[in-house]
């Protein structure tokens, strides 16, 4: 009788939630999004991966950010002026400005955002992309404010939108870390009302935003990791967009009068990681690590698996990228010269090598991809075991650098603008958060790179960069992809350009 009350509550309790879904995707004012994975967190300082901006990018805001084509323009300042020697950055606040609890922005609330940023005690994963390299924020008054770098960054403003997000210093104080972690407060275009882990997110219209306020007045983010229960949602109503639609259903949306795709450039590139630094060594030596590059028919699974929403590349970013325009065409497939390759590099064919993937959910078809890659190795004898984690345990996994028990992961690279030093710096340098590779000669080069601040100089040093990981390659490259969303016919929505994920500033229903 018990079992039979739980399965009867069970399913009321379905009904009951679709109703109330389809209910609000009937109200113009009221916008629900199926999206694949939660958030890992809610505080802005402690963001692990790429698809928690899903979350900050409509929450949170720092001085510079980018506009929905992707170009740099001011956020919570107005304006900049920077010294000649590069160390000292002068930024003019807008006035007016408030958080989302109404407390007013001023220089003292980026000060000290810059110093929890930093604080031991939020370990946060980013620090060292833009605040790390501040050796002071000095406050001049109220409305201005400096940024004294420990040395020259030429990616800071490309930077500040993405790694440098402002938060109120009397509120965060006041309630400390782990309660403004669950209550955060910003001053975005959406402030954050609610959250139930693993099934939605609920955010409000921040109606006195100083420049884009949504005309929506409430915006549910539902979790949905199944991609065909996602599709299901937005053709019965349920959902007003659907985040991540699989690429083989993308004809069945545009088919329908009820509802379209809506594709857009993105900066998210797939491959998979190598380990160059597994105690076995077999992903050591150069050839080996070409010869998987070779045994890989990427064109076929661009067709097959993405049908053609994506572009095979030469690294792990896209032309737009600066630096990523090397002179090199993408490995071809050539199955019979990677075995020769692996043979002639005395490649142990005996072991199984350990795979792990991202379970469905934030990237269009990552567990097909990583199968369909496993069975090109096995054409040329390698073998492999994959195991699958959902988003959290992956991102946990890949900061773990587990190197004796893991050989290689599906990844993916979302560059957050042009600049791609908020990557390299923490996926190729040897001491990197998500670092699996090994190149004492590139470290120093990674380093002098923000240095530069000619940009052509600068542009040519990240050429030479990008040039060395095609020709040493530590992962398999596959391809950029295009971010594959969907809506309703009743919506108007323009998603950001060059990000793989989602933001809501210009969304309206009719």
């Amino acid at each position: 009788m018990r079992s039979l009350l739980g399965a009867t509550f069970a399913a009321l309790s379905l009904i009951i939630a679709g109703s109330i879904a389809a209910h609000a995707a009937s109200d113009p004012r009221h916008a629900v999004v199926a999206i694949g994975i939660d958030i890992t967190t809610a505080d802005p300082h402690k963001i692990s991966g790429g698809g928690e901006y899903m979350f900050f990018s409509n929450v949170f805001e720092g001085l510079y950010g980018h506009d929905l084509d992707g170009n740099q323009v001011p956020q919570l300042a107005v304006s900049h002026e920077v010294s000649e020697d590069g160390l000292v950055y002068t930024f003019r606040l807008r006035e007016n400005v408030k958080f989302h609890n109404g407390d007013p922005v001023t220089a003292e609330d980026v000060r000290f955002s810059w110093q929890r940023s930093n604080d031991p005690e939020i370990k946060n994963p980013r620090a060292s992309i833009v605040t790390k390299n501040i050796e002071d924020v000095e406050v001049v008054d109220d409305h201005t404010v400096r940024l004294h770098l420990a040395k020259p960054d030429a990616a800071l403003l490309e930077n500040l939108g993405e790694f440098f997000y402002i938060v109120p210093a009397k509120y965060a104080q006041e309630v400390g870390n782990e309660e403004f972690g669950r209550k955060p407060v910003g001053t975005g275009p959406y402030k954050f009302v609610s959250r139930s882990i693993k099934e939605n997110i609920e955010l409000e219209a921040f109606e006195e935003h100083w420049g884009r306020v949504p005309q929506v007045d409430r915006l549910t983010l539902r979790i949905v990791p199944d991609s065909q229960t996602r599709v299901a949602m937005l053709q019965t109503g349920e959902a007003d967009i659907a985040i991540n639609i699989p690429p083989h259903v993308a004809q069945s949306i545009e088919a329908s009068p009820d509802t379209k795709m809506v594709v857009s450039p993105s900066f998210q590139n797939i491959f998979i990681v190598l380990n160059m630094r597994a105690p076995h060594g077999q992903f050591a030596p150069t050839e080996v690590r070409q010869a998987l590059n070779y045994a890989v028919d990427k064109q076929a699974m661009i067709d097959k698996l993405m049908f053609g929403y994506a572009t095979q590349s030469t690294g792990p970013c896209n032309k737009a990228v600066i630096g990523c325009d090397i002179d090199r065409e993408p490995y071809p497939y050539d199955p019979e010269k990677a075995r020769a390759m692996l043979e002639e590099a005395g490649f142990d064919f005996d072991r199984t090598y350990q795979a792990f993937g991202l379970a469905p959910g934030r990237a269009a078809q990552s567990k097909e991809v990583l199968e369909a890659v496993a069975f090109y190795l096995n054409q040329v004898g390698v073998k492999t075991e994959i195991e699958f984690l959902e988003y959290g345990t992956w991102l946990a996994r890949l900061g773990a650098k587990e190197f004796d028990k893991f050989d290689l992961h599906w990844q993916n690279w979302t560059d957050y603008n042009r600049d791609p030093m908020g990557r390299l710096p923490r996926n190729i340098r040897t001491d990197g958060y998500y670092s699996w590779s090994s190149y004492p000669d590139l470290d120093p080069m990674i380093d002098e790179a923000d240095a530069i601040i000619d940009p052509k100089q600068r542009e040519e040093h990240l050429r030479k960069i990008f040039t060395r990981l095609y020709d040493d390659p530590p992962w398999i490259i596959l391809w950029t992809t295009d971010n594959t969303d969907a809506a309703r016919e009743n919506v108007e929505w323009k998603p950001r350009h060059g990000i793989s994920w989602p933001v809501f500033w210009q969304l309206s229903k009719k």
